[in-house]
C-alpha cells in the first residue's frame, strides 16, 4: 500500500487525509502545532470549548456533512442569518427569519438599479448550480475575463460596494470591495445564499473524534515542522525535510500532497520551484482577529443578534456566538482600518475594550459585567484570492508539473469555506489517482 505525506492540519489536511483513506491509502498528515484543526481551531472558555474559524455548515455543505456523519452521531443546531448596520444615521436590520419581502426590498435599495443588474445574474447562476459558488467555475471565469481588470469597487456604486459588497468580502476575505475582484465573488455569494446550523458540539468535538479514530491507515504527526520540500535523487518522488522538538529528520514519499495556505507553500517551495512560488506570492491574504467574550447578562435580543461597521472601525463585525448564547459575543476585526489599528502586537484587553466601546449604542455591554474572554490574531488569516484566479492557477499547474510526486490543494484551489475546501481536496485526490486537471 502506498504511503502519501498531507502536510497541513487545518481543515484542507483534514479533507485530503479523509478522501485519501476512502480511496484506499495510507496517510502521514504532518502539522506544526500541537494540535489539528488550523483557523477552525478551539480553546475553551468558562469550561466550554468555541471555535474560533468557520464554524458555521451550510444546508448546502454535501461533502462536509458526509465527513461529519461518517465521524459519528454529532447534532446540530440552527445558527440563523441575522445582521443590522448603520445606513443614513439609522439601524438597518436583515434577517432571513419571516421577512423575505423586507429583505428584498432592502437589496433593491441598497444595490440600485445598477447593481442589481449586474449581480442578478451572478446570484441567479449560483442559486441554479451551487457548485459555480466557487473559485474557477465555467461561470464567473467568464465574469473574471471581462471584468477583472477592475475591483469590485469600481464594478458598483459607492453605495453598494459600502453596504452591500463590503460587508460580505470583510467579514469573509478580510478585504475591502477594491481589494476583491469579480471573478471571485461567486464563492462569497454561495455563502450568502446558503443558511446555516452548526454542530452542538463545535468543531472541536468532532476534530477530537476524527484524531481518536484514526486507525494504521492515518499517522497524525502533530509538533512536526516541514522545513523543505525537494526532489528524491532518483527523480521519481519527494525528500520531505522536518523539525520536531529540536530534532531534524528528513522522509521520502513518492507521493506529497500540501494543504497550506499558498503563503506558507511559497515559503516552502521557494528553493525548489521559485517560479511557482512567485504565483503563489500573487495571491492575496489579510490578518484577522477574532475575540469572543462572555458576559453577566445577555448582550443581544432574540431578533438583533449582530452588526457590521463601517471602514472607519477596526471592528468589522460583532455578533452572537449562536442563536442561544445572546451573552456570549464574537467580535471580528479585519478590513484596512483593523490593520492599521491593530497588530500582533496589540494588547486583547485594549482591543476588545475599543469593540466594547464601537457596539455599546447598540447592544448591553455598557454595565455588564464581561466574565470571561479569548483573543488571536491570525495571520495569514483570510484569503482574497488573485484577479484573473483562474489563470493563476493555471499557471502554478504549469510550474508544478516539472515536480514529480508533488501535488496541492488549500483554500486558493476552490474557496476557503469549509465545503469549498472538502470540493478542493476531493479533486486533488481526484487528480493524484487519474491524472485529469480539475
Amino acid at each position: 500500500m502506498m504511503k502519501i505525506c498531507v502536510i497541513g492540519g487545518g481543515i484542507s489536511g483534514i479533507a485530503t487525509a479523509y478522501y485519501l483513506n476512502k480511496a484506499g491509502f495510507s496517510v502521514d498528515l504532518y502539522e506544526e502545532a500541537p494540535v489539528i484543526g488550523g483557523r477552525i481551531g478551539s480553546e475553551c472558555l468558562e469550561g466550554r470549548w468555541l471555535d474560533f474559524g468557520g464554524k458555521n455548515i451550510g444546508r448546502k455543505y454535501r461533502r462536509f456533512r458526509s465527513f461529519v456523519k461518517e465521524c459519528g452521531d454529532f447534532p446540530f443546531e440552527y445558527f440563523g442569518f441575522n445582521t443590522s448596520q448603520v445606513i443614513d444615521g439609522k439601524v438597518v436590520r436583515l434577517a432571513r427569519e419571516n421577512r423575505k419581502l423586507s429583505d428584498f426590498l432592502g437589496f433593491l435599495k441598497l444595490a440600485g438599479l445598477g447593481g442589481a443588474s449586474l449581480l442578478y445574474p451572478w446570484v441567479r447562476a449560483v442559486m441554479k448550480d451551487n457548485a459555480q459558488g466557487m473559485l474557477r467555475t465555467s461561470f464567473f471565469n467568464d465574469v473574471a475575463e471581462r471584468l477583472d481588470d477592475a475591483s469590485l469597487a469600481d464594478c458598483f456604486s459607492p453605495r453598494c460596494a459600502n453596504h452591500l459588497i463590503r460587508p460580505v468580502t470583510v467579514r469573509m476575505n478580510g478585504a475591502e470591495p477594491d481589494e476583491c475582484y469579480p471573478g471571485n465573488f461567486g464563492s462569497n455569494l454561495a455563502l450568502v445564499l446558503d443558511s446555516y446550523e452548526q454542530l452542538k458540539g463545535g468543531m472541536h468535538q468532532l476534530i477530537e473524534t476524527f484524531v481518536a479514530a484514526s486507525s494504521a491507515m492515518l499517522a497524525i504527526r502533530t509538533g512536526h515542522r516541514v522545513t523543505s520540500l525537494s526532489r528524491c535523487d532518483s527523480g521519481q518522488g519527494v525528500d520531505v525535510a522536518y523539525t520536531c522538538k529540536g530534532l531534524g529528520g528528513t522522509v521520502s514519499y513518492k507521493r506529497v500532497i500540501t494543504a497550506l495556505p499558498a503563503t506558507q507553500l511559497s515559503a516552502l517551495i521557494r528553493s525548489s520551484l521559485p517560479d511557482a512560488a512567485e504565483i503563489l506570492d500573487r495571491v492575496r491574504y489579510y490578518p484577522v482577529s477574532v475575540a469572543l467574550a462572555s458576559y453577566r447578562d445577555d448582550v443581544f435580543s432574540k431578533d438583533h443578534r449582530a452588526m457590521v461597521f463601517d471602514r472607519t472601525s477596526s471592528l468589522s463585525n460583532a455578533g452572537a456566538y449562536g442563536i442561544h448564547d445572546l451573552d456570549l459575543v464574537r467580535y471580528t476585526f479585519s478590513g484596512k482600518a483593523a490593520r492599521t489599528q491593530i497588530s500582533p502586537e496589540s494588547k486583547a484587553e485594549d482591543v476588545i475594550l475599543e469593540a466594547e466601546k464601537k457596539v455599546s449604542p447598540f447592544f448591553s455591554v455598557e454595565e455588564n459585567t464581561r466574565t470571561a474572554m479569548l483573543y488571536k490574531y491570525i495571520s495569514p488569516g483570510l484569503c482574497a484570492y488573485s484577479p484573473f484566479h483562474q489563470r493563476l492557477f493555471s499557471e502554478l499547474q504549469d510550474k508544478l508539473a516539472s515536480f514529480s510526486g508533488l501535488y496541492v490543494t488549500g483554500d486558493f484551489r476552490r474557496g476557503a469555506s469549509i465545503e469549498a475546501c472538502f470540493a478542493a481536496a476531493e479533486e486533488t485526490v481526484q487528480y493524484f489517482m487519474t491524472g485529469e486537471v480539475f
